[in-house]
């Protein structure tokens, strides 16, 4: 049988690239996001340009339903899902008694539980039938306490924390668990956020198809994780040996608008 991609947040940046990279490895794809337009012209271009199938799976992934509706409609398709591809998020950035509360539960609702429900529901299949990679997407902000970036870095630390238990958990099962953490990249994650005018997103940017590049490969060989690009890998190596009053005061610079 031929493989399944299940992706979320496919319509752009780093989601879009990924399957790109899938549909070039002719692995057949589950498009999860919530503009069906977008969908449906992504699917057309898929299907054109690599011939592999293509379903779409119209969601907002912030309802707390989301994740159920989710694997009910894989269920309904007949299909099983051989790479699970977590990668739908968004930002909500600046001084936390000033962003908006709503938008924070809906990150809160998307990074977290949306994430932890569907793989519960996804795992037991894959388990079942002794293969299965799951990619989660994290962040520098992962393994950084981010002023001014505060719910968000907080929701990264979860996938990362959690992707590494479960991965532990899944030893000897087939299915490997991967987490990629990349720092600013070109998409338009920041311009949402309102912070593509901040230092963070003026140096040291990486393109989607070379985050989802290195996603890609790592989740194929199975690696635990994987931090792209050298600065990348240099902010979170600073952020174990400097000062918290050094690293609260760097991020302050680099978000601050």
């Amino acid at each position: 049988m031929s493989k399944i991609a299940l992706i979320t947040g496919t319509t752009s940046g780093i989601g879009y690239a990924l399957c790109e990279k899938f549909a070039q490895k002719k692995i057949d794809i589950a498009l999860v996001s919530r503009n069906y337009e977008k969908l449906i012209k992504q699917k057309k271009y898929l299907q054109d340009n690599y011939g592999v199938k293509i379903w779409v799976i119209q969601q907002d992934l912030e309802l707390s339903v989301a994740a159920k509706n989710v694997y009910d409609k894989v269920c309904n398709l007949g299909i099983h899902i051989d790479y699970l591809v977590h990668n739908a998020g968004f930002n909500e950035s600046g001084k936390f008694i000033e962003t908006d509360m709503q938008k924070e539960k809906n990150m809160i609702q998307l990074h977290i539980l949306f994430v932890t429900e569907l793989t519960k529901l996804m795992l037991p299949d894959m388990i079942k039938r002794k293969f299965g990679r799951i990619l989660f997407i994290g962040s520098t902000g992962s393994y950084i306490p981010c002023a001014l970036d505060a719910v968000y870095a907080a929701t990264k630390a979860y996938v990362l924390f959690f992707s590494k238990a479960i991965r532990a958990e899944l030893k000897g099962t087939g299915v490997s668990v991967t987490t990629l953490c990349p720092g600013s990249t070109k998409t338009n994650f920041a311009e949402k956020a309102g912070i593509q005018e901040t230092i963070l997103f003026k140096l040291f940017v990486m393109k989607p198809e070379e985050v989802a590049n290195i996603g890609y490969k790592s989740m194929m060989k199975g690696k635990p994780k994987y931090i792209p690009g050298i600065y990348n890998k240099l902010l979170v190596f600073s952020s174990r040996i400097f000062p918290a009053t050094i690293i609260d005061y760097l991020t302050m610079k680099m978000l601050a608008r």
